[in-house]
């Protein structure tokens, strides 16, 4: 996977600019420069010729000159301080900073923290301060400042100072304190800029027999509460009926306007991802029953590892990101060498490729359930307290050890062969979740599931936040990347794999070096301009020959559909 995709577009260079400014020279560097312009003033004083052979020398022995090692102690870059929501902000927004600074793997995280302040003309202001930990699964050191900084009442530039190790508690391993300081200069826009469905938008609620629906006034879900609704009452069924369970009560889900994470996450409530353009793709057929597994499974748990209680989710809906035959599959993965033995996949399971371990571990409980039946494997299940191995649960309760398991697992496996097609499905469902990752990594980075955040949506209703959760990258670049993806899980969903492929050879492409150049990318872009120079926003595009059909919204959340024509082929 490309961790840091290069995109040079204009839309880039804004997310860049409202995240810090470019960093400041070091000494060497300057030094050097200054060397190069000194040399380059001397050529005024040549004839042509002379001062052409001279220019080339002079640009050439500058771009020759080494660059800086970066330092080998704790350090911070402006590049390492996000803010969220946004870019872009707005007056009034309650901002959250994630601080990543370097070289702090084999420090003391519990003496390390950071201080954000606003530089006035009264001195420092202190707006937020925490510790680094790792509260993310790439478990990177970093400081989470949660909706830290109110920013009500203020607007237009401001500067801000971040202070790493403010009181200097770290020695060994952070010899140069200098380089712990970034100054940022952030933008806020007027209040009043705020697009409109952003600003009307509050918080309601609906209860149902199974569940409390929250949502945002305008939104998709607010839209489309009916067959939500019908939903998840379908799907709170089905997870009691395939956990042997009943409800105690209601289920509390979070619909939200914009792609977090792979579009659900559960904590103290369910929340999903329900927009119209969500490139993530899932099918709330199966992510509701996934979610609400995690919600309900506790009286089952003990201990569990998330390589079990993941496998759980995805065997109680039917499948990952659509139905599909689970053991055939997870068969599949072996013979795309994806397969991974399962003491590692038990190691830091979220770190591993997210389709192929998800797949592995939900065939690996239907084994368990087909082999040995619910009972025993609910003493799989609820067997890890005590921090068990894997190894000493199954021996303890199938009265084999994990090598004797696994073969059996594996014999299982063979016994289910894919078909060539389920074969190439699997191979396109990995490719295509990648190239959406890359996406968040370069054009949304909070919502990228490794390092991103994942508000609590419980939090924000109480405190009236809605930024968080539904304010999402709106550039042409962005929805052109995104109506590609939805087009290629759409054709993924319909066994369209030759769709699928053509259109991720186009988002590759640009998430390669940040250019549209590949004709499908090309018309993509050229159709959700189209659509922003009549007021539109595209959702969703299907392009036939010269034309193209788009799903577009104005200013709600109504679906409008327009004809765009002209394109080049």
């Amino acid at each position: 996977m490309v961790t840091t995709p290069i995109t040079r577009s204009a839309e880039w260079r804004e997310r860049r600019e409202m995240r810090s400014p470019p960093p400041r020279l070091s000494r060497l560097s300057r030094l050097s420069r200054l060397s190069c312009l000194s040399r380059l003033s001397r050529l005024s004083r040549l004839s042509c010729l002379s001062r052409l052979s001279c220019l080339l020398i002079a640009l050439l022995s500058c771009a020759l000159l080494p660059t800086p090692a970066p330092p080998a102690d704790l350090y911070l870059a402006p590049a390492d301080v996000l803010l969220y929501p946004g870019p872009p902000l707005y007056s009034g927004d309650v901002v959250t900073f994630d601080i990543t600074p370097h070289n702090a793997d084999q420090l003391p995280l519990a003496d390390l923290g950071v201080r954000v302040s606003r530089l006035t003309s009264e001195g420092p202001e202190v707006i937020a301060e925490g510790p680094v930990g790792q509260p993310a699964f790439d478990h990177a050191p970093r400081a989470r400042l949660t909706w830290a900084w109110d920013t009500t009442g203020l607007d237009g530039e401001q500067r801000l100072r971040v202070h790493l190790d403010p009181d200097d508690r770290i020695q060994e391993g952070d010899e140069d304190p200098a380089n712990n300081v970034v100054t940022l200069t952030v933008s806020l826009r007027p209040a009043a800029a705020r697009p409109a469905l952003e600003a009307q938008a509050t918080w309601v609620t609906t209860t149902t027999s199974c569940c409390v629906l929250h949502y945002l006034t305008g939104s998709p879900a607010a839209r489309d509460l009916p067959a939500l609704t019908a939903q998840a009452e379908q799907a709170a069924a089905l997870v009691q009926t395939r956990l042997h369970l009943t409800a105690t009560r209601p289920i509390s889900l979070y619909l939200v306007s914009r792609v977090i994470g792979q579009g659900g996450y559960a904590a103290a409530a369910v929340t999903l991802s329900y927009l119209d353009r969500n490139y993530a793709g899932r099918d709330l057929r199966l992510l509701l029953p996934h979610e609400f597994t995690h919600m309900s499974d506790g009286p089952l748990a003990n201990g569990t590892p998330s390589f079990l209680r993941e496998g759980l989710a995805v065997w109680v809906a039917g499948g990952h990101f659509k139905p599909e035959p689970i053991p055939q599959r997870a068969a599949a993965l072996r013979r795309l060498g994806d397969y991974v033995p399962l003491d590692q996949l038990m190691e830091d399971f979220y770190l591993h490729q997210h389709e192929a371990a998800y797949l592995e571990s939900a065939a690996f409980v239907a084994y368990l359930v087909e082999t040995h039946g619910w009972d025993r494997f609910l003493a799989v299940y609820g067997g890890f307290g005590e921090a068990k191995s894997l190894d000493a649960v199954l021996q303890a309760t199938l009265g084999a050890d994990l090598t004797a398991v696994e073969a059996d697992f594996l014999r299982w496996l063979d016994a289910h062969p894919p078909t060539p097609a389920q074969e190439r499905d699997v191979r396109d469902t990995i490719r295509l979740f990648d190239a959406v990752r890359r996406y968040q990594q370069a054009y949304d980075p909070g919502a990228y599931f490794m390092s991103g955040w994942f508000p609590d949506p419980v939090e924000g209703e109480r405190r009236g936040i809605v930024a968080d959760f539904l304010r999402r990258p709106t550039g042409a670049e962005s929805i052109a990347l995104e109506v590609m993806l939805l087009a290629a899980q759409e054709g993924l969903a319909a066994g369209d794999l030759p769709t699928v492929e053509t259109h991720l050879e186009a988002v590759e492409a640009v998430l390669m070096d940040g250019r549209f150049t590949h004709p499908l990318a090309v018309r993509y872009l050229a159709v959700v301009e189209a659509s922003a120079a009549h007021g539109y926003e595209a959702q969703r595009v299907a392009l036939d020959d010269g034309a193209a059909h788009v799903w577009a919204t104005a200013s709600d959340a109504t679906l409008v559909e327009l004809q765009v024509g002209g394109l080049a082929q």
